[in-house]
């Protein structure tokens, strides 16, 4: 039989991760996870998740800057995340930051977001606002 699908509790307990920062432990708490089931081994109990998200979002408040984020992006990065999302209701952008090259700002309708960790993702960032009610 295939792996079972984790309880409401794992859930909650998955969506912090216990990660390094500067050789410390570290559990962020970002406002959105993704994890696959095929990246959390077969043991996962109750405790907190044992593997870095594949997606981390990170939804910018009032009064927060980018550059807050910029370094927050590098953190989750280094910790084995691999992909970072900003999301700036005000501006209305979304910046992706990956481990491996510079990072992309998408605005309005001309960049296509499209990503090899999301295949079937392809979505601006015009379309993004508008399905959120933004």
């Amino acid at each position: 039989m295939g792996r079972d699908i984790p309880t409401l509790w794992q859930k909650q307990r998955l969506a912090n991760s216990r990660m390094k920062c500067n050789e410390q432990d570290w559990c962020p708490v970002p406002d959105l996870t993704y994890i696959s089931i095929e990246r959390l081994p077969n043991d996962v109990g109750n405790e907190l998740c044992p593997v870095p998200p594949e997606l981390v979002i990170e939804i910018m408040s009032e009064g927060q800057t980018f550059r807050e984020f910029v370094a927050k992006a590098g953190d989750y990065l280094n910790a084995g995340v691999l992909r970072v999302w900003v999301i700036d209701s005000s501006q209305r952008t979304f910046t992706i930051f990956f481990p491996d090259r510079p990072p992309e700002t998408y605005r309005g309708s001309d960049s296509i977001l499209s990503d090899e960790l999301f295949p079937d993702l392809a979505v601006t960032a015009e379309q993004f606002f508008a399905k959120a009610g933004i």
